[in-house]
């Protein structure tokens, strides 16, 4: 689901154009309002909304101040000018900021949503764009997105319930809830038709949906497909599958799609029919991966992981003794494998010290093991080492945290800084999430804590030169060159404009 934001200063708009569209309806999710640009940015830093309908004469910041600001930064944030004011001048500078969608005061609800339905398009292109994108980080995110996937349908088989807090860890790391999927079942393709039904199914990849990652399941003679719906017209994959045939097959071939809101919402559906069968297959590339639903030995093993998380010896050693034994049990080596994924991906999601990415890599080179007492010892070892039996507890705040404060010091000069590039970029996690823990651990959302430093980070300056320009000031610390939103803030925080402040510190 999109995130929207309404930015106007005059209350009864905002509220207007918040009340009379169901949002919802639409794949919206409203976030808020705004009355000012300042509070806007502010908001947008915090919230990383996908669109933001604003009016370009606000007091602060003006909507295209706004815009430009936030186009600096790594953002792909798409907005609607809303406006009563149609000279073309200000057309042109939204223009350039690469703004396409200007609606003017009045219009009507179908041009809100017509021009809403115009921009959804572009957000879902920019996503789709942005998460297949070829450097380092995404290429590790993309890796571990898939691995996240299978270990969450290889716990929730093996677990008696599957609730919301079942989701919370893989929350940390891979977004859940915002986008949504499409889930597509090929019915009675049988075995020895499976492998051609894959090269054209990836042929027709390769031309249609390039930039689309696909999972893919094989149950007992149906092919599951699901995958992030970045346009709304599937009549072309429909008519592939819908006249798919082999000659050989003893029944014909039949098709459904269907459309779920989430990632979430679909999983919640696909996981209870998974669980009745004892073997499922996952698909990368041409070749079928063999998951074994031993659910006792699972359940048994899941049940160990809390005390290895644990920084209590007396709880941790027997668990590693017991874990030991069930590992060495195992003779198949594909089921071997699959619990050290299931293992290592857990404990990472508890083990908030340690990095995802790190264990991703880590269980790349240990597939390439043949032999399973290697595998065992190999894992043993390395459990061993991200544990570590410490307490995770005796910081002020959560690792990942402290991590994030170290980053902002360290680059609060940085105008473009954001919660969203630190946590694509630096930390590899969630947004959403961390922007919650953020908030809960420090009392202050991201962007007032950044403002807040800033301003310190500013009276420290000031101190130390007096005679330094409130211009040079600003941009020292981050504001970039607008001393206008410097000097609002700074008297926000301190009650006293900048020049204020330095006579009153030097009088």
């Amino acid at each position: 689901m999109l995130r929207l934001l309404i930015v106007d200063d005059e209350e009864m708009i905002c509220q207007a154009i918040a009340d009379i569209i169901d949002w919802k309806k639409y794949n919206i999710q409203l976030i808020g309002t705004c009355t000012d640009g300042v509070e806007a940015y502010h908001t947008i830093l915090d919230e990383s909304p996908d669109i933001v309908m604003t009016d370009i004469r606000m007091p602060g910041i003006s909507g295209l101040d706004l815009i430009e600001r936030i186009t600096k930064t790594d953002l792909c944030t798409q907005f609607i000018i809303l406006s009563g004011y149609g000279e073309f001048d200000y057309a042109k500078r939204a223009m350039k900021c690469g703004v396409r969608h200007y609606l003017l005061k009045p219009c009507t609800e179908d041009q809100i949503i017509d021009c809403i339905n115009d921009v959804k398009k572009d957000c879902y292109k920019i996503i789709s764009e942005r998460e297949m994108e070829s450097n380092t980080a995404s290429c590790v995110l993309k890796t571990l997105q898939k691995s996240l996937i299978k270990n969450i349908i290889r716990e929730g088989i093996s677990a008696t319930h599957v609730s919301d807090s079942f989701f919370e860890p893989y929350e940390h790391y891979m977004n859940l809830t915002n986008i949504p999927y499409e889930f597509c079942c090929i019915y009675y393709l049988e075995e020895k038709n499976l492998q051609n039904c894959l090269f054209l199914f990836q042929d027709y990849c390769k031309q249609h949906m390039p930039e689309i990652e696909v999972y893919t399941i094989y149950v007992r003679n149906t092919l599951i497909l699901f995958f992030p719906a970045f346009t709304s017209d599937c009549s072309d994959l429909d008519r592939f599958f819908q006249t798919m045939s082999f000659r050989d097959q003893t029944v014909s071939i039949e098709y459904s799609r269907k459309p779920y809101e989430d990632l979430k919402t679909l999983l919640n559906v696909l996981i209870p029919k998974l669980k009745r069968y004892d073997i499922l297959y996952f698909i990368e590339g041409h070749h079928t991966i063999p998951n074994f639903n031993y659910g006792h030995i699972v359940e048994n093993i899941n049940s160990l992981l809390p005390s290895i998380a644990s920084s209590d010896p007396s709880i941790y050693n027997p668990a590693m003794e017991d874990l030991k034994m069930y590992l060495t049990t195992v003779s198949n080596r594909d089921f071997l494998l699959q619990l050290a994924d299931n293992i290592l991906i857990s404990l990472g999601t508890q083990l908030p010290f340690y990095s995802l990415p790190e264990i991703a890599d880590f269980l790349f080179q240990l597939h390439k093991e043949s032999q399973t007492d290697k595998i065992v010892s190999d894992l043993l070892n390395y459990i061993t080492s991200i544990t570590n039996v410490q307490s995770f507890h005796s910081r002020q705040y959560s690792p990942f945290i402290s991590k994030l404060i170290e980053y902002i010091y360290e680059h609060y000069s940085n105008p473009d800084l954001t919660l969203k590039w630190i946590c694509e970029n630096y930390l590899y996690m969630n947004e959403n999430y961390v922007s919650r823990c953020f908030t809960k651990e420090t009392g202050e959302k991201f962007s007032s804590f950044l403002m807040n430093l800033r301003i310190q980070k500013a009276k420290e300056i000031m101190a130390a030169r007096d005679n330094e320009k409130i211009q040079n000031v600003a941009e020292l610390v981050g504001c970039g060159n607008t001393p206008y939103y410097f000097s609002k803030i700074f008297k926000k925080c301190t009650g006293f404009t900048p020049s204020a402040y330095v006579k009153k510190m030097y009088s």
